[in-house]
């Protein structure tokens, strides 16, 4: 695929993930995606023949991103021999890179929200496609870390929901904690110090 033609696909598929994120699947057609690509709608129809094969291939889009945006702190993190550094910061920055890709990309959890609240086929094949993935990887992360005690000895699974949903939560009211607080919950200063935090209470470092 010549370079012209890739870019136009991923500005495709960048306005098909924006959309389905904002509008869901029903809200969402061909002709929107197209005039928000700034493409004619035959294009569109020309490759991607169903508004359901567009969203598989938006959904493929958006996690190639996030997945492409961890494996520096995540390789780290899963080396056996890894000692030389930190590896309770290396905890740390992982979880401030997974917040940070969030803020800057938050279709991945809208979509992620919304076949989650309809539970159906299309929840199915994220499952098969994503999620078991997602599962067994992250509780091999977590796992990990608890062996080298820079996590505590909970339940990997539970630590896993704790740390996804400190993360994602933060995400989902920023709108909420910008107006009522006066601060950018997306800024550096307070990623750090929501990292900080939630780093303190899982290891019982906290000020009493």
């Amino acid at each position: 695929m010549s370079d012209h033609k890739q870019h136009r696909r991923t500005r495709i598929l960048a306005a098909a993930a924006d959309l389905f994120a904002q509008l869901g699947f029903d809200g969402t057609s061909m002709g929107a995606v197209a005039e928000l690509a700034g493409v004619k709608k035959s294009l569109i129809q020309y490759h991607f023949a169903s508004k359901e094969i567009l969203w598989q291939a938006a959904v493929h889009h958006i996690w190639s991103k996030r997945n492409n945006a961890l494996p520096q702190y995540l390789d780290q993190l899963m080396l056996a021999e890894f000692s030389e550094l930190d590896q309770r910061q290396t905890v740390s920055e992982l979880c401030k890179k997974l917040l940070k890709f969030t803020f800057d990309h938050p279709q991945w959890v809208n979509i992620m929200m919304q076949q989650a609240a309809i539970p159906g086929p299309r929840l199915d094949w994220m499952i098969e496609t994503f999620f078991k993935e997602d599962f067994a990887k992250g509780k091999a992360m977590i796992e990990l870390a608890q062996s080298r005690h820079q996590l505590p000895q909970v339940d990997a699974m539970d630590l896993l929901h704790i740390l996804s949903g400190a993360l994602i939560y933060l995400v989902n009211v920023a709108p909420i904690t910008e107006r009522v607080m006066g601060v950018s919950p997306s800024s550096e200063r307070y990623i750090n110090r929501h990292i900080g935090t939630l780093m303190a209470i899982l290891n019982g470092t906290g000020n009493d």
